[in-house]
């Protein structure tokens, strides 16, 4: 792939992912925003956020959460 390639597969990664993760936190505070609201943060804040929504997503399949 080339570098430009690599770049949108990095961004469009964090889009969903990022986006994802913003929408579990949230859920788990009965909260919700507009889907581009979601995809804003993720975008800026996935980083942070996906691993927090792993462990938290873990720890409900487990049964702890």
């Amino acid at each position: 792939m080339t570098k430009i390639g690599c770049f949108l597969f990095i961004i469009a990664l964090n889009l969903t992912v990022g986006t994802w993760s913003v929408i579990q936190i949230l859920s788990w505070f009965g909260k919700t925003i507009p889907l581009w609201g979601s995809v804003l943060i993720g975008l800026f804040i996935g980083e942070f956020s996906v691993p927090i929504a792993i462990v938290g997503w873990l720890l409900r399949i487990c049964g702890v959460f």
